[in-house]
């Protein structure tokens, strides 16, 4: 079984590359078309550990995105866009810092190389995608999510179907990923679903119909960090200090409330519940003991700061190995697995200057994004989601996870460059004096400046 899927994932991942390189547009495309290929051709499958379907040390879920992300980069070359400087300048020290701290300290090996060369091909993957998004224009983009949203969506009723017909003992409908790793990537697509409602001007029918299933599938594939990444998402989404603003969260957190209180999430907010009252204890300092449900979860907490202690400056090294190596140089050689905190689990890999190098280039990706007053603040609610549910796993070098970022970053400069074009236009036919609305943007201001567009281009290359 595990030789055909990786034949299967092979020829998928070359397909997918190859339709990539035919034409710009499939390059983007092919992003959407790589997610399905984890779940529909699959559907019958039963689980099977990450850590068993790998190719190469590399999981075989990560195959069709890794494969998309290497074609952007092809047709994309070498041309780095200059508007993130900042951000390659903070790359390229954080991959010195880390192969000093992996590599050359830990001992040249191929466990070592393979850790180390996640970061820069996710970074090629970002860039790549970003630079590639630009070029097209904001309506064909908004094509794209909402195919995105449509993926997730269909996947979700998958998934829900593989747990009513016993395929599956829960609704995670991506079967060689563990549950952890699935309800990351639906939270951290969840968002796109209010932007592509806006932006394409959905029914609340629609949106309604995709909010339930992806809520239901989250619920029952019984995972506490997954409900809580949907619910931060529609509340950071709608938060907006204006009467409107207001009523649409206060309408939100109504509907988060009475789906908490039917009885639907009773596993979850039972497991929610219990996850808070494990914290409580640890912050006022009394023991967690074996009888607790996240004892478990505790102790691997508590060694991973006692490791971070030991190895504060530079850190373990990337990798489980090097991870366990400063367990046990630690005196705690019977732990074997991570905290389930990148925050954590990365400072104890990395000290504290690696991880404020880490930080620093989140930071500026950050920094990249439209802010939350924007009509594109569902691409830093996704981040910002994205950093609650690390939180509880540690899925930083998830393909999806940087090619969704990089297409949001792109979306984002795409809006800004139309903008000035706009604002060129208009002082090229009107001289110096200022786009009218500028700093508010009245009724007829829109109407002169959608006129002055007509004479521009709307926004992007097609093909």
């Amino acid at each position: 079984m595990l030789t055909v899927l990786k034949l299967y994932f092979l020829g998928a991942a070359g397909v997918l590359f190859f339709y990539a390189l035919h034409r710009p547009q499939n390059a983007v495309r092919a992003f959407v078309l790589a997610m399905g290929t984890n779940v529909f051709p699959l559907f019958a499958l039963p689980y099977m550990d990450m850590d068993i379907a790998r190719l190469g040390g590399l999981p075989l879920v990560y195959l069709p995105g890794t494969a998309v992300g290497l074609a952007l980069a092809l047709r994309n070359g070498v041309r780095l866009p200059r508007r993130h400087l900042s951000l390659y300048v903070l790359m390229g020290i954080y991959l010195i810092y880390t192969l000093c701290n992996t590599v050359l300290m830990r001992g040249v090996s191929a466990t070592n190389l393979m850790y180390w060369l996640a970061w820069p091909l996710n970074f090629v993957l970002l860039i790549a995608m970003a630079a590639t998004v630009a070029r097209f224009s904001e309506t064909f983009m908004n094509r794209v999510l909402e195919a995105c949203v449509m993926v997730l969506v269909a996947a979700c009723g998958v998934g829900l179907l593989r747990y009513a017909t016993g395929i599956g003992s829960d609704a995670n409908f991506i079967p060689l990923m563990n549950r952890n790793g699935t309800v990351f990537l639906v939270a951290l697509l969840f968002p796109l679903v209010f932007h592509v409602h806006a932006a394409r001007g959905k029914s609340r029918l629609w949106l309604a119909t995709c909010v339930s299933v992806i809520a239901l599938c989250v619920v029952l594939t019984f995972s506490r960090s997954g409900l809580l990444g949907l619910m931060a998402g529609t509340i950071l989404y709608y938060w907006r200090f204006s009467l409107m603003g207001l009523l649409k969260l206060s309408v939100a957190v109504v509907v988060i409330a009475l789906f908490l209180q039917s009885g639907v999430a009773e596993r979850s907010t039972e497991r929610l519940l219990m996850a808070g009252q494990t914290l409580s204890a640890m912050m006022e300092g009394r023991e967690v003991d074996n009888t607790v449900g996240d004892h478990n979860r505790v102790v691997l907490v508590n060694s991973a700061l006692a490791t971070a202690k030991e190895h504060f400056w530079f850190g373990t090294g990337l990798g489980m190995e090097n991870y366990r190596e400063g367990l046990r140089r630690a005196g705690l050689g019977t732990v074997t697995s991570k905290s389930h905190n990148f925050y954590l689990s990365y400072f104890t890999e990395l000290g504290v200057c690696g991880f404020l190098l880490l930080l620093a280039v989140l930071q500026r990706i950050f920094a990249s994004l439209p802010s939350l007053g924007s009509s594109q603040r569902a691409f830093r609610v996704s981040f910002l989601v994205t950093a609650l549910m690390m939180t509880m796993n540690e899925y930083v070098l998830l393909p999806e996870l940087w090619l969704l970022t990089g297409l949001m970053m792109g979306m984002a400069h795409q809006r800004t460059t139309a903008t000035a074009r706009q604002q060129a236009a208009w002082a090229t036919l009107h001289g110096s004096s200022p786009v009218p609305g500028a700093g508010h943007t009245s009724r007829p201001a829109l109407a002169r400046r959608a006129a002055v567009s007509s004479f521009t281009p709307a926004g992007g290359t097609h093909g």
